[in-house]
C-alpha cells in the first residue's frame, strides 16, 4: 500500500497538537517548573485514536471486512476516553498565580484540541459503521460509544486507571467499575460526558468541518 500524502485535515490537526504542545513547553521555559508537562503525554495519548481513525480511513473498502472493523473499533474504544479527557485536566489550575491566564489558556487550548481529535475521529467510524451496517446502527454506535467514553472518563480521572489496566489490572478494573454503579458521582460524569459529546458530534457531523 502506497504513502498517501497528509491531508488538509491532518495538517489542521498537526498544527493544532504542535501548538499544544508547543503552550506547555513555554510554560516549563518561562517558569523552569515540570507541573504542567503531563499535557504532554495526556495529548499524545488523545492523538492516538485520531490515528487510528486515520489509518482505517485508507484501507481498501473490499478488504475492510466487518470482523476487522470491529477488530479496530475495539482498539480505538479503549483510547478514545483519553481525547476529552483532557478538559477534566481543569482540576489543576490554580487561579492565585501569575501565570493563571496562561495556564487557563494553555489547558482550554489542549482540552478542545484533545476533544476534537476524538470527534473526528468519531466521525470517521460512525461513517464507517452505516457503510457496513446502516444508518440505524450507526445512530445506536454513536449514542453507545460516548456514554462508554463518559464512563472511561469517569474511571481515569476518579478511579485513576489508565488505558493499558485493561491489560495490567482488568480483574481490579471490573470490580471497581462494577461498585461504581453505586455512585452518584459515575452517573453524572458519564451522562453529562456522554451527553456533551454527542452534542458536539451532531455539530461536527452536520457542519462537515471534517472534509
Amino acid at each position: 500500500m502506497l504513502i498517501k500524502p497528509i491531508t488538509k485535515l491532518q495538517r489542521t490537526v498537526l498544527l493544532l497538537v504542535v501548538f499544544s504542545a508547543f503552550l506547555s513547553l513555554l510554560r516549563v521555559q518561562i517558569t523552569q517548573n515540570l507541573s504542567y508537562t503531563f499535557l504532554l503525554w495526556n495529548m499524545f495519548l488523545a492523538v492516538i485514536p485520531f490515528m487510528i481513525s486515520e489509518y482505517v480511513k485508507i484501507q481498501e473498502p473490499e478488504k475492510l471486512t466487518k470482523t476487522k472493523l470491529i477488530l479496530f473499533i475495539i482498539a480505538w474504544l479503549l483510547f478514545l476516553p483519553n481525547a476529552p479527557y483532557i478538559i477534566t485536566d481543569f482540576i489543576h489550575l490554580k487561579t492565585n498565580t501569575k501565570m493563571a491566564w496562561y495556564d487557563l489558556f494553555m489547558l482550554f487550548t489542549n482540552a478542545a484540541t484533545g476533544t476534537l481529535l476524538g470527534l473526528l475521529s468519531m466521525v470517521t467510524f460512525h461513517e464507517l459503521v452505516c457503510q457496513k451496517w446502516d444508518k440505524h446502527m450507526g445512530k445506536l454506535f454513536s449514542i453507545a460509544v460516548f456514554f462508554l467514553c463518559g464512563f472511561g472518563i469517569y474511571l481515569g480521572r476518579f478511579l485513576r486507571f489508565n488505558t493499558w489496566d485493561i491489560l495490567f489490572s482488568p480483574i481490579d478494573l471490573i470490580r471497581e467499575s462494577i461498585l461504581s454503579f453505586k455512585e452518584s458521582t459515575a452517573w453524572l460524569i458519564t451522562f453529562g460526558f456522554g451527553f456533551l459529546l454527542w452534542i458536539l458530534f451532531s455539530v461536527v457531523k452536520r457542519s462537515k468541518i471534517y472534509v
